[in-house]
């Protein structure tokens, strides 16, 4: 085994494996790499999701507050003529309002204990006394109890339902702040909703004039909302503000009831999504009231509320508060003794579910760098096919400089030696000299020959040949291709067997082109013939139907033959069987590659078949010249004076 077989072996077997084991250590770091970042990019989208239901949140309760600022300001710059100023404040707020049809009706509750509220209608902007709509039974049974709870001077509580409303008059210090004990801190910016109507209910104080420092009573305030307009136009917008994605929303999007009763859909961004209280979603968020969690009891959720109203000294000061533009009031639930509304805004992600989200974008992550693993795989392969294939190239070129070199040094040492002869006066016979003539015009002639072989080989792996493509009768192109290789054949004393029967339809091809091919064929078996000493040269029409309008010429010996290994390399330009280079025969090995280029530009093509030991055959096949609509033949005598057939390797 020489040195460069020890190399490549060695390269083999040390570099491949080298490489694929990085390849995997690459594939086991990106596996690792993208469950990383799968679980940070969770924890984002989750972190964004809770952000955008908080948004959602606030800016509902920025919508909703919003005409409740404005009546109550109109209320806090003159409190007697309050009912006078709405509809001014009111007509101010819908000029600037982005949803001016929000409200659908204001109430205005002065006095709970003995008259019916004043309704104010924006549509109709009128003020009128009215009685309570039905569904505004329980409200309104909350209000006249917070009011008294509420009044320091108010009625007690019989001890049967356990002076509840004593305790919580006690709550308000001899300042008129109410003491907090457990709940929000004293003080906050409020509004109440009550989410079953739904409205928005607002405590004012009214001073009763009075010497006594603590005569004041309670106003209440009751916006009602249109839930057309929510549902239409305000959840609409947010949902489109905070999940929008690339084309559309990313989440499905829905705010429904979830009270003790069956939950109800107000709005859903797609149809039938939040309809099932079943189904799995994302993430939860109340609208009102805590976050998440429910309120709790009726009564412990009134006596939360009511200890978020600021005491008489302190509500101006949280007024102002109030009144800042980047102020959010926060929005407490009005508590309910009956089923209580809870409002909720659910969301769930388009994939199923965030965690389907985000497999799914591991799987596409992990596609596309697996795609790039494989391709780097497939180009260092391609990398080592490559440079393998120029080493063998290398050698096979440093072969066929060898075996040129040799064949060209044979005819000029034949050369050099016979005019050396007949310069230094050894030759004086002139039928010697003639024979001496003979040898160097034949000598010339192969040495001609074999440069133009290489000339030629080099001028097709540069360009495409063009040949003349016209009819071809195979006889004469039979009979050109063995006269000129008669003085070989009859040198090598081969038997030839010639099978051309008339009747053959021509062949589209070039005459020159196809002599030339037929004579690299029948000196390849001449020189590979073996000592049989017989070639035959044969044409035929394939008698496959699939095979029709072809003509195929076959030349076949019985010399050394060719193995299954090597015969799919022999047409590999440069490339000669180590068994042959070793046995002493010539060659360039351009022949056959030569022969199949100049084959397939004439649109046929050559195939061999051989057996070690047993001989080799080799067919070229052509299209019949009629089937491309081709008429007069070529002849022997079409082709140009001084063409020389060409010799294989």
């Amino acid at each position: 085994m020489s040195k460069i077989e020890v190399k490549e072996r060695l390269f083999r077997w040390v570099a491949v494996p080298a490489l694929a084991a990085v390849l995997a250590t690459l594939a086991v770091l990106q596996y690792r790499w993208s469950g990383q970042v799968s679980t940070a990019t969770k924890t984002r989208i989750q972190s964004n999701l809770e952000t955008s239901l908080l948004g959602f949140r606030q800016d509902v309760g920025r919508e909703l507050a919003s005409p409740c600022l404005e009546i109550k300001a109109a209320m806090d710059a003159q409190p007697g003529a309050a009912p006078l100023q709405i509809k001014e404040q009111f007509r101010h707020w819908q000029q600037t309002a982005a949803h001016p049809n929000l409200v659908q009706y204001v109430y205005l509750w002065e006095d709970p204990a003995h008259q019916q509220p004043l309704r104010f209608d924006p549509a109709q902007e009128q003020l009128e006394r009215v009685v309570w709509p039905d569904e505004f039974g329980p409200l309104q049974q909350h209000l006249k109890q917070a009011s008294l709870m509420m009044h320091p001077a108010g009625p007690r509580e019989p001890a049967e339902h356990g002076g509840r409303h004593q305790r919580l008059a006690g709550r308000f210090r001899p300042d008129g702040h109410m003491q907090h004990h457990g709940g929000p801190p004293v003080g906050v910016p409020f509004l109440g909703v009550d989410q079953s109507i739904p409205a928005m209910i607002y405590p004012v104080r009214r001073h009763i004039p009075s010497d006594h420092p603590g005569n004041w009573a309670m106003s209440w305030v009751v916006i009602q909302l249109n839930k057309s307009v929510l549902e239409k136009e305000v959840f609409p917008e947010l949902a489109q503000k905070y999940f929008r994605g690339e084309a559309n929303l990313d989440y499905h999007v829905a705010v429904r009831d979830s009270g003790s009763g069956p939950d109800r859909v107000i709005y859903a961004s797609d149809s039938g999504f939040g309809a099932d209280n079943n189904v799995q979603v994302d993430a939860t968020l109340n609208l009102f009231g805590p976050p998440f969690g429910s309120t709790g009891s009726a009564a412990r959720g009134l006596e939360l509320f009511l200890a978020t109203i600021p005491g008489p000294g302190k509500e101006r000061r949280d007024d102002k508060r109030l009144a800042e533009p980047d102020r959010t009031p926060r929005l407490e639930v009005f508590p309910h003794a009956g089923e209580q509304s809870v409002w909720q805004i659910v969301a769930k992600h388009r994939s199923g579910s965030v965690e389907a989200a985000v497999s799914g974008l591991r799987r596409r992550n992990l596609m596309a760098s697996f795609g790039v693993l494989i391709v780097l795989g497939v180009t260092m392969a391609l990398i080592l096919i490559a440079s393998q294939r120029a080493r063998r190239l290398a050698r096979l070129q440093m072969d066929f400089v060898a075996g040129v070199s040799h064949e060209l040094r044979t005819p000029l040492a034949v050369i050099s030696s016979a005019a050396e002869n007949i310069a230094d006066g050894i030759v004086g016979d002139k039928q010697q000299l003639v024979r001496y003539g003979n040898t160097i015009v034949r000598q010339t002639r192969q040495l001609t020959q074999l440069v133009e072989q290489v000339l030629q080989f080099a001028a097709i792996e540069q360009s495409p040949r063009k040949l003349g493509l016209g009819p071809v009768d195979l006889v004469e192109a039979v009979d050109a291709a063995l006269e000129g290789t008669a003085a070989a054949v009859a040198a090598a004393r081969f038997q030839v067997e010639r099978q051309v029967g008339p009747g053959l339809p021509p062949v589209s091809a070039d005459f020159n082109g196809l002599v030339q091919s037929l004579q690299n064929l029948i000196t390849n078996a001449v020189k590979y013939g073996g000592e049989n000493r017989w070639l035959r040269i044969s044409a035929r029409t394939p008698e496959n139907n699939e095979r029709a309008g072809e003509v195929e010429l076959t030349v076949e010996d019985r010399g050394i033959g060719i193995s299954k290994d090597e015969i799919k390399q022999i047409f590999e330009p440069f490339y000669r069987s180590p068994a042959v280079a070793e046995s002493g025969i010539h060659g360039t090995g351009l022949g056959l590659p030569l022969t199949r280029k100049i084959v397939e530009a004439m649109g046929g093509h050559l195939t061999a078949e051989s057996e070690l030991g047993k001989g080799s055959s080799f067919t070229i096949h052509l299209p019949v010249a009629e089937a491309r609509g081709l008429e007069e033949p070529q002849r022997a005598a079409d082709r140009p004076t001084g063409a020389e057939p060409g010799f294989s390797a």
